[in-house]
């Protein structure tokens, strides 16, 4: 009797612990299928949000605002945006509207917003010319980083030093795109033109024609009045900048500037070399 006891007891544990497992199985299945459908009402709600503010004309563009322009203007670059009255503005590309606006070389960089709930505002950053470079003798605008963006227009009324002896890193398939240029040799060439600037000064930015880079050495600046080469060491341009100025004046001074050829900064320690006309 104990015997068979104790098997009925054993049984009825075993029956027990199968009807447990079962319980839990049951549940993760029932909490999974929750899950899915509370995920799939989720995903149907915004499905169903997006739809409607792709159609919602509360969502139409009403405004295009274009700040920034100075040179072009706003429906220029309006025109470029390719942006219509009763776009959708959810619907807008913006990186893909703002690589068509920048197709204009006056234009150096653009950032778009998006202004909930019909308004779109674009801000320009257009370029200032600053120089000028003739590359593969082509005439170039340069704006103040030093980038040559565009072919001089005929037209263009616009005067400044012109910039020679720099390489292209990069031959360009159309001319009227930023160029690849040695950076370094146009970063000093910027410099002088930025220390020509600074005051009233005898080697002013009116009175420089040329800015040269004969070689790796070397930067010549030409006066515009008589064309006469000021040679500097690239590596000490900046120091050699205020003494051909100092040297200016005091040619200017003693009436010898009408007979200079040429003048050699770069000589010595703190020595010029200046080649006269032959009487």
């Amino acid at each position: 009797m104990r015997k068979m006891f104790t098997k009925k007891r054993r049984s009825i544990r075993k029956t027990g612990a199968v009807r447990v497992k079962g319980n839990i199985i049951t549940r993760i299945f029932l909490i999974t299928g929750l899950l899915c459908l509370l995920m799939g009402g989720i995903a149907g709600t915004v499905y169903g949000i997006k739809k409607w503010m792709s159609c919602c004309p509360y969502f139409f563009v009403s405004e295009v605002e274009v700040q920034g322009t100075k040179r072009i203007s706003k429906q220029e670059v309006i025109e470029l945006s390719t942006i219509n009255n009763g776009d959708n503005i959810f619907s807008l590309d913006l990186e893909a509207i703002r690589e068509q606006i920048l197709e204009n070389p006056w234009i150096r960089d653009v950032s778009i917003e998006r202004h909930l709930p019909d308004k779109i505002i674009i801000h320009v950053d257009e370029r200032e010319p600053f120089a000028l470079a003739k590359i593969n003798d082509r005439v170039y605008l340069v704006d103040r980083y030093g980038e040559p963006f565009k072919l001089l227009d005929p037209e263009e009324n616009f005067s400044a030093p012109v910039i020679t002896g720099i390489e292209l890193k990069d031959a360009p398939d159309t001319p009227n795109i930023p160029l690849l240029v040695d950076e370094d040799k146009m970063k000093v060439a910027m410099s002088i033109i930025m220390m020509s600037k600074r005051g009233v000064r005898a080697l002013g930015f009116n009175n420089i024609s040329q800015i040269d880079f004969p070689n790796d050495r070397s930067v010549v600046i030409y006066t515009a009045d008589k064309a006469v080469p000021f040679v500097l060491d690239r590596d000490k341009y900046r120091k050699q900048f205020y003494q051909a100025e100092k040297i200016l004046v005091q040619l200017y001074n003693s009436g010898q500037y009408s007979k200079v050829l040429s003048v050699n900064v770069g000589y010595g320690e703190d020595m010029a070399l200046a080649k006269l006309k032959k009487r």
